[in-house]
């Protein structure tokens, strides 16, 4: 490769910030610092985040140099919890504020930092050139440091997608109006039309992306390594990661109401385990159906302590989102629970790209959020009579060094 090339990366999300948006680009950035290239990383220096994690901290390769940016937010001192509850709550000023939110912070509400982010970057470049220029959304106002360094001083670029833009389920839940949900679609295919390649998470996505531009490539999100399976398993059916309101099972909670009552094997057995935030509609539904003895909210927990605890689960609990048109949507935890090798019971939307996912690797079953009666005969089959038929394969082209692998190839194509 001659002199080693040197790519910026922007990304909000970066240790010690924790949750699922921050693992596909710290172990990309490492993978890339190990195999030669330059890489230096753009991130804020105080983010707005649901939690943290500092034992990500140590995973970070020591070559990376990263580029902390000061750059105002609404509400950033704010308590106030992050996405679980967008679109749920009522009252006059919550209105008003998911109103502004809406309609006068496009493409979201970190615009002012990626403003400050690309006089950030302009300035390092114009010091010391990049030889390539990453942004990852969302947030997706950080594609818009890509335009304006492409417009500038024409680097190559690469506008990764970890999810949706337009239509993104985020989106949807605001009041959003007519001329902003218009501003948003422009600016999207002017990030499509600018970059010199598209990186999706989906293949629903990267169809509808192609439209727009022809280089646009499907690197779904990956486990790490698979993880020893513990000697004995418990009865419980786990969930890890943040539950929206979005994904409020509502069939499962009363399937699950409704077994308790009728069969006292299942209620002596079963247990759902769920780590990390959950949003307040979720916990009133539980409560309220007077589960909560069976459903068992523990908080937010680190990756480290995930891995260890994961494995020993009967079962794995995935939800998607129950809102039309979010079948491009594939969570980042699918991976994660197949580095566990324990079958997942997935609930979702139908079709989607999720569930194509659980049948061509036989990750476990998979169900719409509407189909009660599937919802209520899985879980009677599975925690009380030990029916779980599960048998994963071919789960390789996920591990996350075979997908940073092309990645690598991709970057290496467009230097």
């Amino acid at each position: 490769m001659g002199k080693s090339k040197h790519i910026a990366l922007v990304v909000y999300y970066w240790p010690p910030s924790g949750g699922s948006g921050v693992q596909r680009w710290l172990f990309l950035a490492n993978y890339f610092a190990k195999n030669g290239l330059k890489v230096s990383v753009f991130t804020p220096r105080n983010p707005r985040v649901a939690e943290t994690d500092n034992l990500l901290i140590e995973k970070i390769h020591k070559n990376i140099n990263i580029i902390y940016v000061n750059g105002w937010e609404p509400l950033q001192n704010s308590k106030k919890a992050i996405g679980e509850n967008i679109g749920q709550e009522n009252g006059l000023k919550t209105k008003f504020i998911r109103y502004v939110r809406a309609n006068f912070f496009i493409p979201d509400a970190r615009i002012f930092w990626a403003k400050a982010a690309t006089k950030s970057f302009l300035k390092a470049h114009t010091k010391t050139p990049f030889d390539m220029l990453v942004t990852s959304g969302p947030p997706h106002s950080l594609h818009l440091v890509g335009l304006d360094a492409k417009r500038k001083h024409s680097i190559p670029w690469i506008a990764d997608f970890r999810d949706p833009w337009v239509g993104f389920f985020q989106n949807e839940s605001l009041p959003m109006a007519k001329g902003a949900k218009s501003k948003h679609e422009r600016l999207q295919a002017r990030v499509l039309k600018s970059a010199d390649r598209v990186v999706v998470t989906a293949p629903s996505l990267a169809k509808e992306f192609s439209r727009l531009n022809k280089n646009t490539h499907v690197f779904t999100n990956g486990y790490e390594k698979l993880l020893s399976k513990p000697k004995q398993l418990s009865k419980a059916l786990v969930y890890a990661g943040s539950l929206k309101a979005q994904q409020n099972p509502r069939n499962l909670w009363h399937a699950i109401f409704e077994l308790v009552q009728e069969n006292e094997a299942f209620a002596r057995q079963f247990s759902l385990e769920i780590y990390g935030k959950v949003a307040d509609v979720v916990r009133r539904e539980v409560e309220a159906l007077g589960i909560d003895k069976w459903v068992k909210f523990l908080g937010y927990q680190s990756k480290a302590t995930l891995d260890k605890c994961l494995p020993s689960a009967n079962a794995l609990l995935l939800l998607g989102i129950d809102m039309p048109n979010t079948q491009n949507v594939i969570h980042g935890k699918l991976f994660e629970y197949m580095a566990v090798q324990r079958p997942i019971l997935g609930i979702g939307p139908q079709p989607s790209d999720m569930e194509a996912i659980f049948e061509a690797h036989q990750l476990g079953t998979y169900i719409s959020f509407d189909d009660y009666d599937l919802i209520k005969s899985t879980l009677l089959d599975w925690f009380t009579f030990d029916k779980i038929t599960f048998k994963s394969r071919q789960l390789e082209q996920f591990q996350r060094n075979a997908i940073n692998k092309e990645y690598l190839a991709l970057i290496l194509e467009c230097l």
